[in-house]
C-alpha cells in the first residue's frame, strides 16, 4: 500500500469524529438482579461497547404465572456503568451505585401518566466505582463499598454519609454482606486478601476474619455465625466467626468466583464464576456441599447476577453479559 503524504487538518478529523455514529451502538451487559418482596425486579447493566461507557437499570413487573416477563415499567439511564443497586423498601424507589463513585436515589410516582423514573438525590463521595451495597436498616441505613477501598454507611433520608471508613482495605472491596439479625454488623471482602467484620458503632474492624491466599471477590452470610466467601482462585470457603482461625474450604471452581447467593430457608447456595456455569448446592451441618443443579447452556456469556424467586423457592433468576435474563428450575 502506498503511503499517503496528505496532511489532514486536525479540525477536520474532529468534525468527522463528532458526526460519526458508527461507534455509538451499545450492548447492555447485565450485572445484577434484585427482586423485591412484591416480585418486582431491578436489573442493572453497564454498556461496555461503543463510544460511551454508560449504564442503567430496568425495573420490571412481577413474573407472570407462565414465567414470561412483562415489559419494563421504565428504564433508568445513567452516564456511568452500575455494578450494584437495590430497592428501598417499596418497588417505586431504588438506590443505584455508579462506576463513577456516585450514589443516586430514583423514585417513580404511581400517579404519573408517563410512569417515569426521576432522580431525587445524588452524591459522589467514593473515589472509585461503587462495587457492592447492602441494607442495614430497611428504608434508613445502607452500606456501600468501593474500588477506592472505602466503606460508607448512608442515611438515605437525606443521602448523607453517616459513617465513613477511609482505607478500610488496602485494595478494592468487592463484597459486603450485612449479618443476619443485626442492624449494625456487616462483613466485607477485598482484593487485599482480607475478610473483615465491622460494627457501625466502632471505627475500626471488630475482627479480621481471615487472611486468604488471594483476593476475595464475594461473600454472603448463611446465618448469623457462618459466612461463605469466594476468591480469585475459584475456592469457595466457609468461616465460623466463633472460631475464625479454622477456615473450611468447601469446593473449588475452574474460574474466579463472582457472586454467591444464599437461600437460608432451604440451606441452598448458588454460585457463579467468571464463566457461564451456574451451580446450586445444598449445605449440610457437617460442612458438606451437595451439588443439586448445574447449567452451562442457558447463558452464552458470563453469569453476573442471581436472585431467588420470592414465591417459588425452587426458582432462581440469573442475568449475564449476554444481555439475557434466565429462569432456572431447581429440582432436587
Amino acid at each position: 500500500m502506498d503511503n499517503s503524504n496528505k496532511i489532514v487538518p486536525p479540525h477536520l478529523n474532529a468534525e468527522v469524529y463528532r458526526t460519526d455514529t458508527s461507534g455509538t451502538s451499545t450492548q447492555p451487559y447485565l450485572d445484577y438482579i434484585r427482586i423485591n418482596t412484591d416480585g418486582t425486579s431491578l436489573i442493572g447493566c453497564s454498556e461496555l461497547t461503543g463510544r460511551y461507557w454508560n449504564g442503567g437499570a430496568s425495573i420490571c413487573s412481577k413474573w407472570s404465572d407462565n414465567k414470561t416477563r412483562r415489559p419494563p415499567k421504565k428504564d433508568i439511564y445513567l452516564t456511568s456503568g452500575s455494578a450494584d443497586g437495590c430497592f428501598i423498601e417499596r418497588s417505586n424507589k431504588v438506590l443505584l451505585g455508579d462506576d463513577s463513585g456516585a450514589l443516586s436515589i430514583w423514585t417513580c410516582n404511581a400517579d404519573d401518566a408517563w410512569d417515569q423514573w426521576n432522580e431525587d438525590m445524588s452524591v459522589a463521595e467514593h473515589d472509585g466505582g461503587v462495587m457492592a451495597m447492602d441494607c442495614l436498616t430497611p428504608g434508613n441505613e445502607y452500606v456501600t463499598v468501593g474500588a477506592d477501598g472505602n466503606i460508607k454507611v448512608w442515611d438515605i433520608s437525606d443521602l448523607i454519609c453517616a459513617r465513613n471508613y477511609i482505607a478500610a482495605h488496602s485494595k478494592s472491596i468487592y463484597g459486603v454482606s450485612v449479618r443476619p439479625q443485626s442492624g449494625s454488623s456487616f462483613a466485607t471482602g477485598s482484593l487485599d486478601y482480607y475478610a473483615s467484620l465491622w460494627d457501625g458503632n466502632v471505627e475500626k474492624p471488630v475482627l479480621d476474619l481471615t487472611r486468604n491466599d488471594c483476593g476475595i471477590r464475594c461473600l454472603q452470610w448463611l446465618d448469623e455465625y457462618h459466612l461463605f466467601f469466594g476468591d480469585e482462585a475459584g475456592a469457595l470457603s466457609l468461616i465460623d466467626i466463633r472460631n475464625p482461625e479454622n477456615v473450611t474450604k468447601l469446593t473449588e471452581f475452574p474460574a474466579a468466583i463472582h457472586k454467591i447467593c444464599v437461600q437460608p430457608e432451604c440451606d441452598r447456595v448458588s454460585v457463579c464464576c467468571d464463566n457461564k456455569i451456574l451451580s446450586v448446592f445444598e449445605f449440610h451441618d457437617d460442612c458438606k456441599l451437595n451439588l443439586i443443579y448445574e447449567n452451562s447452556n442457558l447463558h452464552s456469556n458470563y453469569i453476573r447476577g442471581m436472585a431467588w424467586d420470592v414465591d417459588d423457592k425452587n426458582v432462581l433468576h440469573t442475568v449475564g453479559w449476554d444481555g439475557e435474563t434466565k429462569i432456572h428450575k431447581i429440582i432436587t
